[in-house]
């Protein structure tokens, strides 16, 4: 049977998979799942290749943590309320319209996301509101009152938008997913991210007329579309601890056994095409693939994430400018003390890299 008719047969339930060849089970489920394994995987073949050549055994790497949020704490509720005759009397602004959208039940049941539009879209309207309000009517007091308390608490809101929408607060979550070498997204997670860092210094610089609302869920829409934070930062959090298992296991090779003077060293040289096949056409391209990413994520991360009220330790070390312990240097460091090891490898054994 034609391997494509095969495949609509199923999908149509026209053939049932108990009456298939073995093969063809295989190839079914290969072509329905996919079958590409992670890049880690090279990394975990390249430890088991090195075990096996010198006769020792590794250990399991560390199992990864997850990066927990914090609650974000309350604050002090508004309990400011206008009137249906106050509303009325506001009808000449665009304020009337969005006050009452925000009380239907639309309003009441908006996302983080939307609450934090709302509350942007209430400051800038309500300042062209009140220019246009008698200063002595209660109407003018109650929407100053509003706007200063929204301005005020605007960061609040901004933080749980972070804290509650998946397409960022997955970002530290542990995944399945990696990056592959090919990933789709870097340019407009950059983009949008960009975006949200510009809200936030707009809002701590209280440069609320300058807003633009609308690019919460434009941003929103590229990171859901993508999830390339995510799997970013689970791709490199484990090439750290992959590139730390394989330090570890060289560091209790001894030059002298590898290559003892005078002798055969045959496997130096086994090892030697094992770190040339393995780490450095495939494990080192890689992660500094993964080190651009950061180069240019990392800023950003920091600016929305750092010393935040939701962002726990754990998070606040990988995202410090500077720190010798933020994701970009782990990566950095982690790979340069594994290649240091095989610098002096090649020094001792005097055996040509190349």
């Amino acid at each position: 049977m034609n391997f494509l008719k095969l495949m609509h047969s199923i999908k149509t339930n026209k053939l049932s998979l108990k009456t298939l060849p073995a093969a063809m089970l295989v190839m079914c489920f290969l072509t329905l799942t996919g079958c590409s394994k992670p890049q880690s995987s090279i990394n975990v073949t390249y430890i088991e290749r090195l075990s096996s050549t010198v006769d020792t055994s590794t250990t399991e790497p560390a199992p990864l943590k997850q990066l927990p949020l914090l609650q974000p704490p309350p604050i002090e509720q508004s309990d400011l309320t206008l009137s249906i005759v106050e509303l009325a009397g506001i009808s000449q602004c665009k304020l009337n319209v969005l006050i009452s959208e925000h009380n239907n039940q639309l309003g009441k049941t908006a996302s983080a996301a939307g609450q934090l539009k709302y509350q942007i879209n209430f400051i800038k309207s309500a300042q062209v509101c009140l220019n246009s309000l008698d200063k002595n009517s209660p109407s003018y007091t109650k929407i100053l009152a509003a706007k200063n308390y929204k301005q005020i608490h605007l960061m609040h809101f901004f933080n749980i938008m972070l804290f509650k929408e998946p397409e960022l607060n997955l970002t530290w979550q542990l995944t399945s997913n990696e990056l592959t070498t090919k990933p789709a997204g870097f340019s407009d997670t950059v983009h949008a991210l960009k975006q949200l860092v510009l809200i936030k210094q707009q809002i701590n610089a209280k440069e609320f007329s300058e807003i633009n609302s609308d690019s919460i869920f434009s941003a929103l829409e590229q990171l859901n579309k993508f999830q390339f934070n995510q799997a970013l930062i689970q791709s490199v959090r484990k090439q750290v601890v992959l590139n730390n298992n394989a330090t570890q296991l060289v560091k209790t090779l001894n030059f002298n056994t590898l290559c003892p003077q005078g002798k055969n060293n045959k496997n130096a040289k086994i090892i030697s095409n094992v770190f040339q096949k393995f780490y450095l056409k495939q494990i080192q391209p890689y992660q500094a693939q993964l080190t651009g990413y950061l180069e240019a994520l990392q800023p950003l991360y920091n600016e929305l994430w750092f010393n935040e009220s939701i962002s726990s330790p754990q998070i606040n070390n990988l995202v410090k400018t500077g720190s010798t312990s933020n994701l970009l240097n782990l990566l950095k460091s982690s790979a340069k003390k594994h290649v240091v090891w095989w610098q002096g490898f090649y020094k001792t054994c005097e055996i040509s890299p190349i």
